[in-house]
């Protein structure tokens, strides 16, 4: 079941999220800023939203700046949703997911920050030429790995959704 969906750039929350207190909290607030809260713990918790590339502090910051536009801190109403959201949505092929990307971005950092003409104190390389080569051969298998288990947490979605295929129905659909 979805809990929260964005379509046309606006969030859309699904009647059976408003029954669940942490939710219902944030629904109670004024419109326009529910919406953006709700916004917030989609980006944040879900893993297919465009901002889960990210590492959690980077996520949240650039999430904050492209939601709110403004200076917004989450609350802890808005921190207790997201963690119902993650309890709700999150299975073990997700989570394996989301360590998955996070391990990925330590391996980003890792390429950056490589330079093959550190010396630590007794003048010796830091970083050897040989250990950097063997892990840029192996990146391909990481990408393709991180490929193969997104394809299995969509088709695991796919099964867990009342809707053949994850189609989402319309009243003309009938």
């Amino acid at each position: 079941m979805e809990l929260l969906t964005i379509s046309n750039d606006s969030v859309i929350v699904s009647p059976y999220v408003l029954t669940i207190k942490e939710f219902e909290e944030i629904s109670k607030r004024k419109k326009d800023i529910a919406i953006k809260e709700f916004s917030y713990v989609y980006h944040m918790c879900d893993h297919n939203s465009p901002f889960s590339v990210y590492d959690l502090t980077e996520k949240q910051e650039k999430i904050i700046s492209s939601v709110f536009k403004s200076k917004w801190t989450p609350d802890t109403k808005v921190n207790a949703a997201c963690d119902k959201y993650i309890e709700l949505k999150e299975t073990h092929a997700i989570k394996l997911l989301k360590a998955a990307r996070s391990a990925i971005n330590k391996l980003k950092h890792y390429f950056e920050i490589v330079d093959l003409t550190d010396v630590d104190d007794n003048g010796r390389p830091i970083y050897q030429a040989k250990d950097l080569v063997a892990n840029l051969s192996k990146m391909a298998d990481v990408v393709n790995g991180l490929s193969k288990l997104e394809e299995l947490v969509k088709k695991e979605q796919q099964t867990l959704s009342a809707n053949r295929g994850g189609v989402i129905v319309n009243k003309y659909s009938q």
